[in-house]
Parts: C-alpha cells; structure tokens; sequence
C-alpha cells in the first residue's frame, strides 16, 4: 500500500505562511515545496524532521545481462 504523501499550509493571523511536509522522506520534501517557497516569497527558516533524515524509498531490482 502506497504511503500518503501530505503538505500541510498554515497561514497564521499575522499573515505568515508555514508547510510541512508528512510522508515524504529524504530531500523529497524540498522539491516538492521549492513552488510553493517561490510563489510565497522569502523563506525566513527551514526546519527538517526526521523523515528528512530517511532513505527515500526507491524501486530495487537486478538487471540480468544475457
């Protein structure tokens, strides 16, 4: 089962935008926000969870060379 990949805006009363990212592991979660970080303008600071820190799930398999 595929894991749920979330991006989560908040947008306080000051007018400061905030995101953070849930299932996206490694450095997947910067290029799924650099856009957004765009669109929104200066990003003041970054703070990485843990799941920053894990391997990114990639598809392992062997190549058999005939």
């Amino acid at each position: 089962m595929a894991e749920k990949l979330e991006i989560e805006v908040v947008i306080g009363p000051d007018g400061n935008v905030s995101f953070e990212t849930h299932g996206l592991k490694g450095q997947a979660c910067l290029a799924e926000t650099t856009g957004l970080e765009k669109a929104l303008g200066k990003v003041v600071r970054r703070e990485k969870t843990g799941e920053y820190y894990q391997q990114a799930q990639t598809a392992a398999g062997k190549v058999k060379r005939g």
